[in-house]
C-alpha cells in the first residue's frame, strides 16, 4: 500500500509542480520554493522506499526459523568475540516457542555475546538454547575473566533480568569453573489448551 498509493500519489504531484515551473517564469522566489517542494517530495519517496525496504526484510528475517536466525546470531557474533561461539540447540524451537519469546530470546542472545565481547576476554564461548515441554532455557558460558564484583554498573544485566521477567521466567549470572561467567536465562512456555 505505501508504494502502490502513497509514493505514486507524491510521485504525482511532484510530476505536476514540476510541469508548473515553465510557467513561473519572472517569478524568481516563486520558483525556487516550488523546486524546492520538488526536491522535498523527492526525499520524502526515498524515505518511504527505504521503510519499505525495511519492512520486508524485518518481515523476511521473521519468517525465518528459530534455529535459522540463531545460527545467524552466532555468525554475527563471530565478528566482534573474534571467534565462532559453539552452539548446540535442543528440544522443538521451531514449533513450540512463540514469535514474542523468539523475539526476547534473540535480543537476549546478542546482549550477552556482545557483553561477552566488551567485557570477558573470553577464547570461547559455549551457548546452549533449549526446550522442554513447559519452558525455554539459554544458556551462555564463557572461559574470561568473570564479572567483577567491584562493578556496580550493569545496565545490561538488568536489561537482560527484565526481559525473563517479562515472560515470567529468571535469570543468572554465577562463575563458571575453572574461570568465566554463566548466564542462565530461562523463561515458561505458554501452555496449549
Amino acid at each position: 500500500d505505501l508504494h502502490d498509493l502513497v509514493i505514486q500519489r507524491l510521485f504525482a504531484s511532484a510530476l505536476t509542480l514540476q510541469s508548473t515551473l515553465g510557467r513561473l517564469t519572472g517569478q524568481p522566489q516563486t520558483s525556487t520554493r516550488v523546486h524546492q517542494v520538488v526536491d522535498d517530495l523527492d526525499d520524502t519517496i526515498k524515505v518511504i522506499r527505504s521503510t519499505i525496504y525495511s519492512l520486508r526484510e524485518q518481515e523476511r528475517t521473521r519468517s525465518q526459523s528459530l534455529r535459522t536466525r540463531l545460527v545467524a546470531a552466532m555468525e554475527r557474533a563471530t565478528q566482534t568475540l573474534g571467534f565462532t561461539p559453539a552452539l548446540r540447540m535442543t528440544g522443538l524451537l521451531d514449533t513450540t516457542v512463540p514469535t514474542s519469546h523468539t523475539e526476547h530470546l534473540l535480543a537476549t542472545v546478542g546482549e550477552t555475546l556482545t557483553n561477552t565481547a566488551r567485557h570477558a576476554r573470553a577464547t570461547s564461548v559455549d551457548v546452549t538454547v533449549e526446550v522442554t515441554g513447559t519452558q525455554l532455557r539459554l544458556e551462555v558460558a564463557d572461559n574470561g575473566c568473570g564479572v567483577n564484583p567491584a562493578t556496580t554498573r550493569r545496565s545490561g544485566l538488568a536489561n537482560l533480568q527484565h526481559r525473563a521477567e517479562e515472560l515470567g521466567g529468571s535469570f543468572s549470572l554465577r562463575p563458571n569453573k575453572p574461570t568465566g561467567t554463566i548466564v542462565e536465562w530461562t523463561v515458561p512456555l505458554p501452555t496449549t489448551p
